[in-house]
C-alpha cells in the first residue's frame, strides 16, 4: 500500500520544498518507487525536479484544490511513496492532503512564529483526524538550525509542553539546498559525503521506521 507523506505548515519558508526534494532523491537512489505532487501555486518543487538527474523521478503539480486527493490517487500506482509538498499558507489543500496521509512532516524554524504556525497546524491534524475518524500521525522537523542557539532550546521547549512529537533529527542551515537546485540536484547528488546528506538520511531512516517500510 503506497504511502503518502505531507509536507505542511501554514508558514512559509521553512524548507519543506528543500526536504521533499531531498527525501525524494534519497528513497529513489535507494530504489525505492517514489513520485511528486507539488500543492504549492509557486510550484518551486516541480521546477526543481524538472531539472537534471531528479527529472527520472514521476511528479505533477496540482495547484486546483480540488483536485489534490484524485491526483495523489493516481500518481501512487504501483508507489511505494508519494510526497505532498504544500503552498506555505493554510488552505483547503492542505487540508485535504492530510486526510489522506500516512504521515505529516510539518517543518519548523527554531522562531516563535513558525512554533505558533506549526501548532496550528497540529490542530488542522488533529481535526483532520476527527473528520476521518482514523489517527493521522505528525511529527515536527526543526530546519534551517544554527547548533547551541537559545532559541534552538525554546523551540523545543513550546514543543515539549504542548506534546508535540519531534524528530530527532534537525536540518540545518545549509547553502548547498540553494545551490544545487540550479542544476536539478541535491545535497544527495552534490556531495554524497556532506553533512546535508547525513541529515537527510537521518530522517528520512526516522521516517521509515514511522511508517514500518
Amino acid at each position: 500500500m503506497t504511502k503518502v507523506i505531507t509536507l505542511c505548515t501554514s508558514k512559509g519558508g521553512t524548507s519543506k520544498t528543500s526536504i521533499a526534494a531531498s527525501l525524494l532523491d534519497y528513497w529513489n537512489k535507494k530504489g525505492l518507487k517514489v513520485a511528486g505532487v507539488d500543492a504549492d501555486p509557486n510550484c518551486n518543487l516541480t521546477r526543481w525536479l524538472d531539472k537534471g538527474s531528479l527529472k527520472n523521478i514521476p511528479h505533477v503539480a496540482q495547484t486546483n484544490e480540488g483536485e489534490i486527493i484524485s491526483t495523489v490517487e493516481n500518481i501512487s500506482n504501483e508507489r511505494d511513496l508519494v510526497i505532498v509538498d504544500i503552498a506555505g499558507f493554510g488552505n483547503q489543500s492542505m487540508v485535504y492532503a492530510i486526510g489522506i496521509s500516512s504521515l505529516v512532516v510539518i517543518p519548523s524554524r527554531p522562531s516563535e512564529d513558525d512554533v505558533l504556525e506549526a501548532l496550528k497546524t497540529k490542530q488542522i491534524v488533529t481535526n483532520a483526524s476527527k473528520l476521518t475518524r482514523r489517527e493521522i500521525p505528525y511529527k515536527v522537523v526543526l530546519t534551517q538550525v544554527k547548533a547551541g542557539t537559545l532559541v534552538v532550546e525554546h523551540s523545543l521547549k513550546q514543543f515539549q509542553a504542548f506534546n508535540v512529537p519531534l524528530f530527532d533529527t534537525a536540518i540545518a542551515f545549509r547553502t548547498i539546498y540553494q545551490t544545487s537546485r540550479f542544476s536539478g540536484e541535491t545535497p544527495i547528488t552534490a556531495e554524497p559525503q556532506g553533512k546535508a546528506t547525513k541529515e537527510i538520511k537521518a530522517l528520512a531512516k526516522e521516517i521509515e521506521v514511522q511508517l514500518n517500510l
